[in-house]
């Protein structure tokens, strides 16, 4: 199955969050992690993440619980990219910014993301979400 607008349009659910430290070291958050990721038809998107409490957080993890955003998206499809630019946010530098982000469709059908963070690389695999009606 060949990436496409028609297969990312809809709702994805969070499975993985991978933080790409400087030190080259793959690290994956603490706690359950939860997300929301929307595209529609007509060129928005909406990003939602967050994480259940930890029994002792770090100033770091009290830092990251959460990261809400809205935009809109630009596809280039060629290169496997897509730039999402913010409205609005709960990390006030992210609105205004184009963020480009590479796409890989696994060959299960989930998507990996894969851009910079607040702080780092991130890599985050989503599962599209169906309706069984």
């Amino acid at each position: 199955m060949e990436l496409s607008k028609k297969l990312l349009v809809g709702v994805w659910s969070l499975e993985e969050f991978i933080v790409h430290r400087e030190s080259g070291e793959l690290f994956n958050w603490p706690g359950k992690q939860s997300g929301t990721l929307i595209y529609t038809d007509n060129g928005f998107v909406s990003v939602a993440q967050n994480r259940a409490p930890l029994p002792n957080p770090t100033q770091e993890d009290k830092n990251r619980v959460s990261n809400f955003y809205t935009g809109t998206y630009e596809l280039d499809l060629p290169n496997n990219q897509v730039f999402h630019t913010g409205l609005q946010s709960s990390v006030p530098s992210v609105i205004g910014e184009r963020m480009q982000r590479s796409l890989t469709l696994l060959p299960d059908g989930r998507l990996q993301i894969f851009g910079k963070g607040l702080r780092e690389n991130v890599t985050l695999i989503w599962s599209k979400v169906t309706t069984d009606k």
